[in-house]
């Protein structure tokens, strides 16, 4: 009788092993995974000597309805899940078990690839294939640890192709104007039936415009949406499209009304300042952008622009430049693929703001005009020529590398800059090195140093002569911009370098620089910022053609001073002449101080003014303010000078 209870126990465990369902490895299913543990349990507890049951995963496929597919058949359309059972060693579900699922990605889709397992030890992860249209096999795994102990599984599936379609492409408005929108549908089947949700994805095109998103999937009725967004260049019928792997393509039309040009705004001059034609140099063309534009703001191609000149702009003889030829006459452009119409534009003899009206031809009312463009007289003048530097005394009779920093600034007769990159020339006499030249800015200036080095002067003085080319200043009594007979100008003769400061050019000692144009008339009074040899002036006719020059002096100080009385005393105080041992400037920065040395005296000083001392080359006084005790007559009062590097020279009065 006991016998008989153990077959029949031994065939009840066949029987459960064999009802197992799902793919795999053999004894992977649930049924075969608890027959085992229970089995390993039982020689366990009989002392058999078999092996301890371990934790078990079991994989298998089933449909939307949770029902088990005995192929592991993934059909295209159709919603599938690979479900994981995860069982202790004993057999019993294992709960909030941290399941990890891997797939080749490009066979197939899954919806996650970790998840917990639920009260009965489970857990479903969608799986979908990545195409419909064609047929593939491969394997899901599943790994897990329960207990600490590590298991896997694996399962293996395969794909079917489908008949996909797209049907009933369909605009919400079968018409729009330009930069409007419509909702578009389509439906997406599979094997004629409605697809689920995510399971077709379209893409969508258009003839003219964007679609909004350019691709999207099916949702749970099998409807794809997306927007058409129609641009300022769509007009008429355009044709959307929706395409699918495996299907054949979809179309529609939208007509889109034409866009309407509602502004011209002008955009841009390259370069916005001109030189006159008169110029011997700089820029003397720009080229001006116009852009038609739509209600929303977007450029017009292919529309026809008429481009004005302004009569003060003409007068002034600007004129469109047109295959290589000026001319005044209006000019017609048809606007590029972004809306812009561009013109050139040549300068006249006259500085003037260039004013060019840009209209639409088939609505002159919208309109624009330029602004912020002008031509200038363009050429340097003399009159207008500046020569500066931030330090015009050195500590530097004894000392080489102190260095001065020198701006030259000009503009032509207008007051207005002169073309950018234009070339400045810098010269020196004996006591130190310049930088040999300098390129104009935006602002009509550059700047160079001075560096203190070779032989000294006896004086202690350092000439600096800075030149260019430009023209004679003039007075233009009848606003034509260009001098006539008659009219006033001043004249300028060959450039020389002022080294004894004289004024007036010796021969034999001091350089002469040629260029320009050299007259034979008498020049104007002598000027140390202007040189001019003498009689080489021209004084009947202006010249355009000269250097623009101006001279500067940079004193070459000595570290001590000289420091005289040059007032007598009073009770509110005396004044001192302050010079370098050459009597020059001390160095720029140097301060003058003094102070009572008489003790037991009510005698003060109030103050020393200037200080520090000018921004000059040449010596100056100081006056010592006292409090106008009556010790003041009396008492000894100490006038020191400090210059920059901390030299300092002291004497009483």
């Amino acid at each position: 009788m006991n016998i008989f209870k153990h077959l029949v126990g031994v065939l009840l465990v066949a029987t459960l092993a064999a009802c197992g369902g799902g793919g795999g490895s053999a004894g992977t299913t649930a049924a075969s995974g608890a027959a085992s543990a229970a089995s390993a349990a039982a020689s366990a507890a009989a002392g058999t000597g078999a092996t301890a049951a371990t934790p078990t995963v079991t994989l298998t496929i089933v449909d939307a309805n949770f029902v088990f597919v005995s192929t592991n058949s993934i059909g295209s359309g159709a919603t599938f899940y690979v479900k994981a059972v995860v069982l202790t060693a004993a057999g019993s579900p294992s709960a909030n078990q941290l399941v990890t699922f891997t797939a080749d990605p490009t066979i197939v889709n899954l919806s996650q690839l970790t998840a917990l397992t639920d009260a009965a030890g489970t857990v479903k992860v969608r799986i979908s294939p990545v195409s419909l249209v064609t047929t593939k096999a491969g394997n899901v795994g599943a790994s897990v640890t329960v207990d600490t102990i590590a298991i896997t599984n694996t399962i293996s599936y395969q794909t079917s192709a489908a008949n996909v379609s797209l049907s009933a492409l369909t605009p919400a408005n079968a018409s729009i104007s330009a930069l409007q929108s419509t909702a578009v549908t389509v439906n997406g089947l599979v094997n004629g039936v409605a697809a689920g949700n995510g399971v077709v994805t379209a893409n969508f095109s258009a003839t003219c415009g964007t679609f909004s998103p350019a691709n999207a999937s099916t949702n749970g009725s099998g409807t794809i949406t997306s927007t058409f967004q129609s641009t300022a260049l769509c007009s008429g019928p355009v044709t959307l499209t929706a395409t699918t792997a495996g299907a054949t393509p979809v179309t529609a039309t939208v007509t889109v009304a034409a866009a309407v040009a509602s502004n011209i705004v002008f955009k841009s001059a390259t370069p916005s300042i001109l030189v006159s034609s008169a110029a011997s140099g700089g820029v003397k063309q720009s080229t001006l952008v116009f852009q038609v534009v739509d209600s929303g703001g977007n450029g017009m191609a292919a529309q026809n622009v008429s481009l004005t000149l302004a009569p003060s702009t003409i007068s002034a003889g600007v004129s469109f430049s047109v295959g290589g030829v000026n001319t005044q006459a209006p000019q017609t452009v048809t606007t590029d693929a972004s809306g812009n119409a561009s013109v050139t534009v040549s300068s006249g003899s006259l500085p003037t703001p260039v004013i060019v009206t840009a209209a639409l031809v088939s609505s002159p009312t919208v309109f624009a005009s330029s602004t912020g463009i002008v031509v200038t007289a363009g050429n340097a003048t003399q009159n207008a020529a500046s020569l500066a530097a931030d330090k015009l005394s050195l500590e530097a009779f004894n000392v080489d590398g102190v260095v001065a920093k020198l701006t030259f600034r000009v503009a032509d007769r207008q007051g207005n800059p002169v073309p950018v990159g234009s070339v400045v020339n810098f010269v020196a006499g004996a006591g130190g090195q310049v930088q040999g030249t300098c390129t104009l800015d935006t602002a009509s200036s550059c700047t160079v140093a001075f560096t203190s080095q070779g032989l000294r002067p006896a004086s202690g003085r350092a000439i600096i002569l800075a030149y260019m080319d430009g023209e004679e200043s003039f007075i233009d009594a009848n606003g034509n911009n260009i001098w006539d007979a008659g009219e006033t100008f001043y004249p300028v003769g060959q450039l020389f370098r002022d080294d004894n400061e004289n004024g007036t050019y010796d021969a034999g000692t001091e350089q002469t620089y040629p260029g320009g144009t050299i007259g034979t008339a008498a020049c104007a009074a002598a000027t140390f910022s202007y040189p001019s040899v003498v009689n080489t002036c021209n004084a009947a006719t202006w010249s355009n053609n000269i250097r623009v020059r101006r001279q500067i002096t940079i004193a070459l100080a000595t570290a001590f001073a000289n420091i005289t009385a040059v007032s007598a005393r009073s009770l509110s105080g005396f004044a001192v002449h302050v010079a370098d041992q050459n009597g020059n400037a001390m160095p720029t920065g140097t301060t003058v101080s003094a102070a009572v040395a008489t003790a037991g005296v009510a005698c003060a000083v109030l103050s020393t003014s200037p200080n520090p001392v000018f921004n000059s080359p040449n010596a100056g006084n100081h006056v010592i303010s006292l409090n106008s005790d009556p010790t003041c007559l009396t008492a000894r009062v100490n006038v020191t000078v400090t210059t920059p590097s901390g030299s300092a020279t002291t004497a009483g009065f």
